[in-house]
């Protein structure tokens, strides 16, 4: 009678025992692998289509100007392999384009996401003939399979000396 009594408890403590098996892979998403041959600046190489959010922070007031679609941005190697990114017809918060804008180089590392991209450059950017100084900088990563770039572009555009501008651009496009 006895031995009864204890086959529900035995069959509860098999039951608790199976629910917490797991598989031995928790791991949901792959992990990027990169050619070692090719290298983190060629993985990352190629042409985006996205959306660019941008804000404007003039002296000390941040709002949000505008929102462009199917914006093109091309990551490629210059002769040294380095990484180039060229933002194609960018235009201000007036309505004006100042055309495309290069940031050079790019520094790239492997990361088990993705390939993080960085840098900054100054260069002038032309408005209607004339020259305006300009500091550019990007941070970012470009991830996944089909790839994603994920981009911040910062812009620093002195407009007088004194006034200077600063544009943050969000892009966020995936590869073509």
């Amino acid at each position: 009678m006895k031995r009864l009594k204890m086959l529900p408890l035995v069959l509860m403590a098999l039951c608790a025992g199976f629910a917490f098996v797991a598989c031995s892979d928790d791991d949901d998403e792959p992990k990027l692998t990169i050619d070692p041959v090719m290298g983190t600046a060629e993985w990352a190489a190629g042409e985006y289509v996205g959306t660019t959010l941008t804000d404007l922070d003039s002296r000390g007031m941040v709002m949000r100007i505008d929102t462009t679609y199917d914006q093109p941005v091309t990551l490629g190697l210059n002769e040294q392999k380095e990484l180039v990114l060229t933002y194609h017809n960018w235009t201000d918060h007036t309505g004006m384009s100042y055309g495309d804008f290069r940031i050079l180089p790019l520094e790239t590392v492997a990361t088990e996401e993705g390939v993080v991209v960085s840098g900054e450059c100054t260069d002038s950017l032309y408005k209607a003939g004339v020259g305006y100084p300009a500091t550019l900088k990007v941070a970012g990563t470009i991830s996944g399979e089909p790839k994603v770039a994920d981009l911040t572009m910062n812009i620093d555009l002195v407009v007088s000396p004194k006034m200077t501008l600063k544009f943050t651009l969000e892009y966020e496009g995936g590869e073509r």
